[in-house]
């Protein structure tokens, strides 16, 4: 497919923003996709609800949006917008009398729709099924897949189903705000990477990363595709609501934030693990570079490299410091990650098999840790469209990464307030006692620098 013909002047061609680039294929892959699983008590109209849906489609492009590739080049296609599309519900009347076994229903469906796949090419990108238990309890299930969707605009979703439920209901207009097509973004990016803040950007990326390459930890045994595991393990560590309550209060304290009292505590675990003093963090942020994107549904969510040298650091809280201080600058000179690594061809060095002439080659010895912990300030007060609407949790985090060698670290704050720190990893590298190891140290710290953020870190 040639470039004319993928950027032709026709206007129902779009090109692709950088996240939608896929020269692996595996942003296509039918298991990349997003679950939302709801539970719904109080009378329910289930007209208005697919009306509800209907609606969401017609104001958010990327839930109707047709993606073509080259055949040779996942690099090279164009999307296209559809029309506005109907999402039929699929409806299961289901007979479970109690309300726990209702409940145990509820995280059953979603632990099932984990395991899910949908096809990228499937219209509308949203698909949705109602169990009833009764006329007034149900379970709403649905499905969006990750090229058109990510964490963030599940908050989004969630928002306006609930507002354009309302408004069908009571026949008045909702106040929603009117996104910006997702199709717009590529443009946006483009057009921002040749401005002088990108230009500056570019400079600080490259000063930053001079020397560094990703930190990685160390594998209990050689692994790779020819010894992996049909499936990933995860691990789950968790703060209860009180607890998790007084480290936002800590940090708070120290003008931090709770991911930087994450960052922090993983700087005194890799120590721990590694010796190491400066290390470089593959995390990932939620890409919307403008806030005119804040209300659009799409797939933005951004790998950035933090690099955190913390050598001259004396106490808790200056790691802390430390973490915050990279946060804002990397936040202030943000970048499409391409763009970052054109800047430090370097940086993916850390993770490379030594032995081996191919550069993507990843090191059997080590593991890359990804740190994902994406929080949208889209409000939750006004997302019922019933007497209560909840999202279903399962009691630990589920597996679900498509991404095989690595080690990723999701954080989770669920409806409860619980913290959850999930490690992802591959049972073929890692064992199960590692984990639990580096999982409740992790924990540990975040405890220590909530009680004691002045104490020495090197004296834990």
């Amino acid at each position: 497919m040639a470039s004319s013909e993928i950027l032709g002047e026709s206007t129902a061609r779009y090109p692709l923003s950088y996240r939608q680039r896929d020269p692996t294929g595996l942003a296509r892959s039918p298991h990349n996709v997003i679950p939302l699983v709801l539970r719904i008590k109080g009378e329910l109209s289930l007209q208005s609800l697919e009306g509800a849906l209907e609606d969401v489609v017609e104001r958010q492009e990327a839930l109707r949006t047709r993606m073509h590739y080259s055949e040779t080049d996942g690099n090279l296609g164009y999307q296209e917008v559809l029309p506005p599309l109907p999402v039929p519900i699929t409806v299961h009347d289901v007979a479970v009398p109690s309300a726990a076994a209702r409940d145990e229903f509820a995280v059953d469906l979603l632990t099932r729709m984990n395991e899910e796949s949908m096809p990228f090419s499937v219209q509308p990108s949203l698909r949705a099924a109602l169990y009833r238990f009764d006329d007034s309890d149900a379970v709403l299930t649905l499905h969006m897949h990750h090229l058109f969707s990510d964490g963030w605009s599940t908050d989004v979703l969630r928002r306006e189903i609930a507002a354009c439920y309302q408004a069908r209901v009571t026949g008045i207009p909702h106040a929603l705000p009117t996104p910006v097509p997702y199709r717009e973004f590529a443009a946006w990016e483009q057009e921002f990477l040749q401005s002088e803040k990108a230009a500056i950007a570019r400079h600080y990326w490259q000063d930053k990363l001079a020397g560094a390459q990703l930190f990685t930890m160390p594998a209990d045994r050689p692994h790779g595709p020819d010894t992996r595991a049909p499936r990933t393990a995860m691990g789950t560590f968790s703060i209860d609501p009180a607890g998790f309550a007084r480290v936002a209060e800590s940090a708070a304290q120290s003008r931090c934030s709770v991911w930087h009292v994450f960052l922090a505590a993983y700087m005194v675990l890799a120590n721990k693990v590694t010796g190491a003093t400066d290390i470089t963090l593959f995390t990932s942020n939620s890409g919307r570079l403008s806030p005119e994107f804040y209300d659009t549904i799409g797939f933005f969510v951004n790998p950035v490299p933090l690099r955190l040298e913390f050598g001259n650091c004396e106490t808790f809280r200056d790691l802390m410091l430390v973490a915050r201080k990279t946060s804002l600058d990397a936040r202030k000179h943000q970048l499409p990650f391409v763009a970052i690594a054109e800047v430090a061809p370097a940086l993916m060095g850390g993770a490379a098999d030594p032995g081996s002439a191919d550069p993507l080659a990843a090191d059997p010895q080590a593991l890359m840790p990804v740190f994902n912990y994406i929080n949208s300030p889209v409000a939750q007060d006004d997302t019922e469209f019933a007497t209560s609407v909840e999202s279903v949790v399962t009691p630990e985090e589920l597996p679900n990464s498509l991404v095989r060698g690595g080690l990723i670290w999701t954080f989770v704050v669920v409806p409860s307030g619980e913290f959850r720190c999930g490690i992802e990893y591959e049972p073929d590298a890692l064992d199960a006692s590692t984990v639990e190891g580096w999982g409740s140290d992790f924990i540990d710290l975040i405890l220590a620098m909530t009680d004691r953020p002045d104490q020495e870190w090197q004296k834990r």
